[in-house]
């Protein structure tokens, strides 16, 4: 026996409580619970943990034994404490058990029919024309912020038929004068 501090321990599992002897390690704790509960015989032993409750944030809670840590754990024990054992689900994944699911299929387009059918009608074109800005001469210059496509050098519009002709290009609709 590893632990000074109790010589006898209780292990609990679905309800069921059973004294043990302290193991030397975490691996025979596990074995002697599969000893002692025959349900646990067939269990594989990775999926067998040992706990003790604790309390953390002021809740009580299982507080699962690592390997690692099991003497330092074991020897701090009170006489009769209770270990709580669980065993994580196994999980069977078995592809030949059953047919891969169906899925929905995708009805082939063999016509134009299952598609949307475009508009036939036009888009209507906004209707823009020139205001004249009261108190503005009749001839103003209009300056682009940005280059414009039809200028040979890339500039901004310097001539008021220039502007027209960019006005135009944006719309493209004549722009009465």
């Amino acid at each position: 026996m590893s632990s000074a501090g109790t010589d006898i321990l209780t292990y609990r599992f679905h309800g069921t409580m059973v004294y043990v002897t302290p193991a030397s390690t975490y691996k025979e704790g596990v074995e002697f619970a599969r000893q002692v509960f025959p349900e646990l015989a067939s269990v594989d032993p990775e999926r067998i943990s040992i706990s003790i409750n604790g309390t953390v944030n002021k809740q009580r809670q299982l507080i699962r034994i690592g390997a690692m840590a099991w003497n330092s754990v074991i020897t701090s024990r009170a006489r009769y404490e209770v270990l709580d054992i669980t065993v994580t689900p196994e999980i069977v994944i078995d592809a030949h058990d059953q047919p891969p699911p169906e899925y929905f299929t995708v009805k082939e387009k063999t016509s134009h029919d299952d598609f949307l059918s475009p508009s036939r009608a036009p888009s209507p074109r906004p209707v823009h024309k020139i205001i004249p800005v009261p108190g503005a001469p009749a001839r103003s210059r209009c300056r682009s912020r940005s280059p414009s496509p039809h200028h040979p050098n890339g500039g901004p519009s310097t001539s008021p038929r220039n502007a027209i002709d960019w006005a135009k290009s944006l719309f493209g609709k004549p722009v009465q004068e």
